[in-house]
């Protein structure tokens, strides 16, 4: 991970300008910051993103909100997401602090 992919994975309080920065970086950049970014509004965008390997970070993150989730195990058209977001949609059940 790069100093700038750094920078953002680490961050908390996002601007408009954060988001838009990472909607504009390659889609690799994209997909790994989609695993660990807790910007709710960004992940529900990059949930949307035309590469499998964004969506499949969001599916993994979890810090991407439940309908996203859901939506991701339900509609996604690859598999390996469906899957994936089926699985943090489990994990987050037996986490005390999420809520539904």
């Amino acid at each position: 991970m790069d100093d700038t992919l750094q920078i953002y994975s680490l961050k908390t309080l996002w601007t408009p300008w954060d988001e838009a920065a990472i909607l504009k970086m390659n889609h690799q950049s994209r997909a790994e910051l989609a695993k660990v970014i807790n910007c709710e509004g960004l992940l529900v965008d990059l949930s949307m993103d035309q590469h499998t390997e964004v969506r499949l970070g969001v599916a993994q993150n979890g810090h991407t909100p439940f309908q996203t989730l859901k939506r991701l195990s339900e509609e996604d058209l690859c598999i390996t997401v469906k899957d994936t977001a089926k699985k943090t949609l489990l994990n987050l059940s037996f986490t005390p602090k999420h809520s539904h």
